[in-house]
């Protein structure tokens, strides 16, 4: 049953951007791009807000649940330990397969890299590859496509994908050339804009920037380029934000540039796509993600339960990057869109009750967590009902045996702090120091693994390879340079948003979502044929 409180109207994106955001651009739009290309469809505006919400895009559960997990179950009042973790874990429910009206229909445009460098057999890949996307986008979902080259162009308006305007933009497609240097700026500034204008937006809504060079037209500074990103895409009180999946083709990709800009917002990401052959699945990886998401603006609030907090319970410390504490000692944490099947874990260290309450040796909650975000399919406001999270504390030493599962979403946590502090040294060229960093993680991981009589456990098996992989990124500066520094940011998004970014269909990922594995497969086999 859905409990209804209010009405609230969702406020459609502002149609122009705003000149102190993406002002610096350079962009030549055709002038037969009118009013009566864009779609004029009115969707209703406003959706029910609810406390609990029984029916989902499956007919089943909500599209995301909520629990609570402690590290230990019990831990006796005359234990020495004063302190505890629990997992706040938000999984995403399953699309049905096969049946394109379960999911949200979406709007992308892909800015599309023709500069000089990316002729040949580079633009072929790409026109082909996006021949293969605009197959697998449905009448109710838009398309539209960017060039840069010395400047952006707007070569497909974004518009409903109907037969005629399907091949209309594979005639476009096949036509496309190379010409002069890289704005990509301007690629990203035009392509904004194009989203913007779109009349009667759909709740999903998406950049694919693909580039194999280095910015050198227009806005070229790093910082400059990631600030209009964020000023163009970021959410205002007019609009809400657009993703923006970043494909950096080839070694010579500012990787840096790239990873960065695919943080400017939520729900971003940044694919290295070493080899020709895996343009068609990196783009697979990234659609299948796109065409499954079943949540946005997804956030968790944390908090410690009035009577625990009267007996001396705190929140010590949230590990996770967006937590926000609030003046009450709660903690919001954003957690961005959710792809279908996919969990997010967030850790939350606490005290546990120190005073001899009689109260102090039953099962009282340590802390309470609250689940909200936008239903992105049924386009509704969705708040769980509060979750809690307690721990046995009886008049004794006892301490139970550690969770497995909260133990590896540790060490999940502090892969990314080892990675983060790897970048750092290797981009000081201290390579010496990055690789015993890495080693020295890597012997660490090995142990803990055998501690908890995990090693067998997919997290473990993954990022012990993977750890590996970096030692070898790490083996020269011309290494690092060419394929080192791109795999270890790659990684390390990888672990902090629990995603895949596998540019390769044939990577084994724990990550990867049935959606993005049967698209990664089905655009590279196509691809092929």
């Amino acid at each position: 049953m859905i409990s209804r409180r209010s009405r609230i109207k969702i406020l459609t994106p502002f149609p122009i951007i705003h000149p102190l955001q993406c002002a610096m651009f350079s962009s030549l739009r055709k002038s037969n791009h009118s009013a009566n290309q864009k779609s004029s469809e009115v969707d209703e505006g406003f959706v029910n807000v609810a406390e609990m919400i029984d029916s989902a895009p499956n007919g089943g559960t909500p599209a995301l649940s909520l629990k609570t997990t402690p590290k230990n179950d019990a831990i006796g009042l005359d234990a020495p330990l004063t302190t505890t973790e629990f997992c706040v874990t938000v999984t995403a429910s399953k699309l049905p397969d096969d049946d394109d009206t379960a999911r949200a229909p979406v709007d992308i445009v892909v800015a599309l890299d023709v500069s000089g460098s990316m002729s040949g057999r580079k633009l072929e890949l790409c026109k082909d590859t996006l021949n293969l996307l605009l197959r697998e986008l449905g009448a109710q979902d838009r398309f539209g496509l960017v060039v840069f080259g010395d400047e952006a162009r707007l070569e497909i308006p974004t518009r409903k994908l109907t037969k005629a305007s399907k091949n209309d933009a594979l005639s476009k497609i096949k036509a496309l050339h190379t010409r002069g240097c890289t704005n990509m700026s301007g690629g990203i500034g035009l392509a904004a804009q194009e989203l913007q204008t779109v009349e009667s937006p759909h709740e999903v809504r998406t950049i694919f920037l693909l580039t194999d060079g280095h910015a050198n037209r227009g806005i070229s500074q790093k910082d400059e380029i990631v600030k209009l990103a964020k000023g163009c895409l970021g959410v205002t009180n007019e609009r809400r934000e657009i993703a923006i999946h970043c494909f950096g083709y080839g070694v010579d990709h500012d990787s840096e540039m790239l990873g960065d800009i695919s943080k400017a917002t939520e729900g971003g990401s940044y694919y290295f796509v070493d080899k020709d052959s895996d343009v068609s699945s990196a783009f697979g990886d990234a659609l299948g993600g796109v065409l499954s998401v079943v949540a946005q603006n997804t956030s968790v609030k944390i908090t410690v339960p009035n009577e625990a907090s009267a007996l001396g319970a705190s929140i010590l410390h949230v590990k996770h990057d967006k937590a926000i504490k609030q003046p009450d000692g709660s903690y919001l944490v954003p957690i961005g869109d959710f792809y279908a099947e996919e969990s997010r874990d967030v850790i939350v260290e606490t005290t546990l009750l120190a005073r001899r309450d009689p109260h102090a040796t039953t099962t009282m909650p340590l802390i309470s967590a609250n689940l909200s975000y936008l239903d992105t399919i049924n386009k509704k406001l969705v708040t769980l009902n509060k979750v809690t999270g307690f721990v046995t504390r009886p008049n004794d030493g006892t301490v139970s045996k550690t969770n497995e599962y909260v133990a590896l979403q540790c060490i999940r946590i502090k892969t990314t702090n080892i990675i983060s502090e790897t970048e750092t040294m290797a981009e000081g060229d201290n390579l010496v120091e990055a690789r015993a960093k890495i080693q020295a993680f890597i012997e660490e991981v090995q142990m803990e693994a055998e501690k908890l009589e995990v090693t067998s456990e997919p997290l473990i098996v993954q990022l012990l390879g993977e750890l590996n992989t970096m030692l070898t990124g790490l083996a020269s500066r011309e290494t690092y340079g060419s394929v080192g520094g791109k795999f270890l940011k790659m990684k390390n998004t990888q672990y902090s948003r629990q995603r895949c970014f596998e540019s390769s269909d044939m990577t084994t990922n724990m990550y990867r979502s049935s959606k993005k594995s049967a698209m990664s497969s089905k655009m590279k086999k196509n691809s092929l044929a």
